[in-house]
């Protein structure tokens, strides 16, 4: 499986999961497994490449919104029943 990008695929199917069976929660997951590897390398992508190192305020922001928009997502089931 050199060369095979199975994370990417697996993103991909879980969100168009989350479309068709319209589970939100399903994007929740998705944006946590997206920030992890952002919150170990010190790098997120939002639009353009923000750095911990050289931009802390707006990389914070950015890794602090997914957090609270994957919480919402992974909650909402359980707050709208």
């Amino acid at each position: 499986m050199n060369g095979i990008k199975w994370r990417a695929w697996l993103g991909l199917a879980l969100v168009f999961t989350g479309l068709v069976l319209n589970l939100n929660w399903l994007f929740g997951l998705v944006f946590v497994l997206w920030i992890l590897p952002d919150i170990r390398t010190g790098t997120t992508h939002f639009l353009e490449t923000v750095s911990r190192r050289q931009n802390p305020v707006t990389y914070w922001a950015v890794v602090i919104t997914w957090l609270l928009l994957s919480l919402y997502l992974l909650l909402e089931p359980l707050l709208y029943e």
